[in-house]
């Protein structure tokens, strides 16, 4: 029986590379898509040839991604033929002015890669969509982020965080893009199915070493920023007021369900593994297990943040299907998510201190 041939793109990223390495125990063959060479050749050198024989990597640069057939040289087929896809969102936030143009700058990029797929890939069974609720949270507190808006509503929009809004309006927004893929597949008449796996915030170890804080990725920053950083970061840090997370690691684990088992096609999975623990909360469990964060780990929280009614949101509470259908029924403890990062963070820091010992 010939190896099933998959594609995985945003393989340098949290979700992206978690995804690759929960695929590659399996025996498949894969291509990796990543944004330049120093990620290709860290992963030559996390999946040396040696083991992982069936893993090759090409490059799509972050500066392409949004353009209209980016994807089309690492979409061909040569030598073999790809059956599935698994795409990871990339968020495009600091080129909208306002939170539609956001929307349909997030749709036009799915949609784009879909149309190649169509167009270039015809023995495609199945893509794999795999996307978070974050992208549109931190347009909604940071519709300013991006250097050339001419708009500054920052003033308004981010003096007081409603999680119950944010996480509203969030859902509303992926629900739009959701439909207008659903759509185009319907009338183009896809050959493939389309599984669309969603993260309302998505914290984790990352696979990469952290060469200083800007590495960090996704809501993981949150935990950065309680170690000893002002309210004012806190309150603008990821997940920007998505209470609700799932640990990276199960994400993976879901999507890769997503490409193997036969009933997922054309379903939409939401992956929760609940609310995540409060700041002060946060900072309990990293000093419990980390006593040198002891005198740094602020314990409050941010004043200018309402708080929720303690119900769980509409379509976060439903993950019957990702349990019934790809099986994720148990989610990591939050405590093991946590942990998890804090050991590279303050990894990180001792080698960042002991740097400056070293240089005075």
């Amino acid at each position: 029986m010939a190896r099933r041939r998959m594609l995985v793109t945003a393989a340098d990223t949290l979700i992206g590379s978690r995804t690759l390495n929960q695929l590659l125990a399996y025996d498949v063959s894969v291509r990796a898509i990543v944004g330049s060479q120093e990620q290709v050749n860290f992963l030559r050198q996390q999946y040396p040839s040696t083991r992982y024989p069936w893993l090759e990597i090409a490059i799509v640069p972050r500066s392409r991604l949004a353009t209209p057939g980016a994807f089309d040289d690492a979409l061909r087929d040569h030598p073999e033929p790809f059956d599935t896809i698994i795409h990871t969102v990339t968020d495009h936030s600091e080129e909208a002015d306002c939170l539609s143009r956001f929307i349909n700058i997030q749709t036009e990029c799915l949609l784009n890669i879909l149309r190649s797929i169509n167009m270039i890939n015809a023995r495609v069974r199945r893509v794999i969509i795999n996307t978070s609720l974050s992208p549109f949270a931190r347009w909604l507190v940071e519709p300013d982020s991006g250097p050339h808006n001419p708009y500054n509503p920052t003033s308004h929009r981010t003096s007081e965080v409603d999680p119950e809004y944010i996480l509203a309006t969030s859902q509303a927004s992926d629900n739009i893009v959701y439909t207008a893929l659903w759509n185009w597949i319907r009338e183009a008449r896809a050959r493939f199915e389309l599984v669309y796996v969603t993260a309302p915030s998505v914290y984790g170890p990352q696979m990469q070493y952290l060469e200083n804080s800007s590495d960090l990725q996704e809501a993981n920053r949150r935990v950065w920023n309680i170690c000893g950083s002002e309210s004012y970061e806190r309150l603008r840090a990821p997940p920007y007021g998505i209470e609700h997370y799932t640990d990276v690691r199960d994400f993976a684990v879901a999507s890769v369900q997503a490409a193997f088992v036969q009933q997922a096609g054309n379903r939409r999975f939401m992956v929760s593994a609940g609310p995540m623990l409060s700041g002060a909360a946060i900072a309990q469990v990293l000093v419990g297990r980390f006593p040198e964060l002891v005198g740094r780990v602020r314990f409050d929280t941010p004043p200018s943040r309402r708080q929720s009614t303690g119900l769980s949101p509409v379509g976060l509470a439903d993950t019957q299907l990702t349990s019934t259908i790809l099986g994720l029924r148990q989610y990591r403890r939050v405590e093991d998510t946590l942990v998890g990062i804090a050991e590279q963070i303050v990894d990180l820091q001792r080698r960042q201190n002991w740097r400056r010992i070293i240089q005075s």
